[in-house]
């Protein structure tokens, strides 16, 4: 019996943390020898099956692994496999490089020059943003930061919304970018708790809220209204000194650089980026898209079906009890809210 020959065809998935690598059966083979590296240099022999593929577990979600394998049998052991790198990433999430292989596979352009790796990166950036625009719009409340604390000065009726560079005023801790705001609350007694809801105002009765300009109450609430204007909460009237506020938001979307950055497809709708994706360039080479397109259109249709059904706790439409007049939250300022 001769040392078996090479082992081909060897092909690395991943998938809910999980690595699968398997290759071709070797003929004359009685085991194989898989090893795994974290550089590409240095490997250590992490298993030997009697089968022509193994299920990685021990790994660390987000680094990047190379693997390699050998066919062995009484006489010796083959030369290794050339090592392929894969990312174990969390269940519905891929790396910028398998989404970026997905999409040249659904645009069969995986081994086409036309469209330069860095186009391929900006065309999922594009389409990931919109993506998550989408779920934003269709779920609303899918995306959530960390809520952002201010403490009012008294002076200012209008406080920047978070930058990534602002520290929240409570926790000290630097906030994340803002992207969309859900709501906002007002806490009583110039404390950070009791949590009461302010409305919106239409810009155009803006000063409605404004006169008689009376900021506060015994309990530290008053008829405050807020508005985004540009890159700020706009508030009137001009709120007296220690109000605490708590700024509700959809904060904005990392986008992936380097080929093991992570993106979250949320429920697996990330085959809408590649799908996506394959149409941009596919439209740069001028090819028909008509049947990605019908994909994309399709998938759009299962997001918004799907999001009806996300809480089925609960409906939405609950009755509002505290709506029976005699309250200063209306937001009409005629006091048809009731409560506080």
């Amino acid at each position: 019996m001769a040392i078996p020959s090479t082992p081909t065809n060897m092909l690395v998935q991943q998938a809910n943390g999980q690595v699968y690598v398997s290759w071709d059966i070797t003929a004359t083979a009685t085991s194989y020898t898989l090893q795994r590296s974290t550089n590409n240099v240095s490997f250590t022999t992490l298993a030997s099956p009697t089968v022509a593929y193994y299920t990685d577990s021990s790994g660390t979600l987000g680094t990047q692994y190379w693997y390699k394998v050998a066919a062995t049998n009484s006489d010796g052991t083959s030369s290794y496999t050339t090592a392929q790198s894969i990312v174990p990433v969390g269940t519905g999430i891929m790396t910028l490089g398998q989404v970026r292989l997905a999409a040249q596979q659904r645009a069969d352009m995986v081994n086409s020059n036309f469209v330069s790796i860095p186009e391929w990166n900006e065309y999922i950036r594009a389409s990931y943003q919109e993506l998550y625009d989408l779920l934003v719009n269709t779920y609303e409340d899918w995306f959530y930061a960390t809520p952002y604390n201010v403490i009012t000065t008294g002076t200012s009726s209008s406080y920047t919304l978070p930058n990534g560079v602002l520290t929240d005023a409570v926790s000290g801790s630097v906030a994340s970018p803002f992207y969309k705001l859900l709501g906002v609350d007002l806490g009583l007694a110039n404390n950070n708790n009791a949590w009461v809801t302010i409305h919106k105002y239409d810009f155009i009765e803006r000063n409605r809220y404004v006169y008689p300009n009376i900021t506060s109450t015994f309990s530290g609430v008053f008829n405050m209204r807020y508005r985004v204007m540009g890159s700020a909460l706009q508030l009137i009237p001009t709120p007296s000194a220690g109000q605490y506020l708590r700024i509700h938001y959809v904060p904005r979307l990392s986008m992936p650089l380097a080929d093991v950055d992570q993106m979250d497809g949320v429920n697996g709708w990330l085959e809408y980026v590649v799908i996506d994706a394959a149409i941009k360039a596919m439209q740069k080479e001028e090819s028909d898209v008509t049947v990605l397109g019908m994909e994309k259109m399709a998938i759009i249709k299962r997001i918004e079906e799907s999001a009806i059904n996300r809480d089925i706790g609960e409906p939405n439409t609950i009755s509002n009890t505290r709506r029976m007049g005699g309250g200063w939250n209306s937001p009409n300022g005629d006091g048809s809210y009731g409560g506080f």
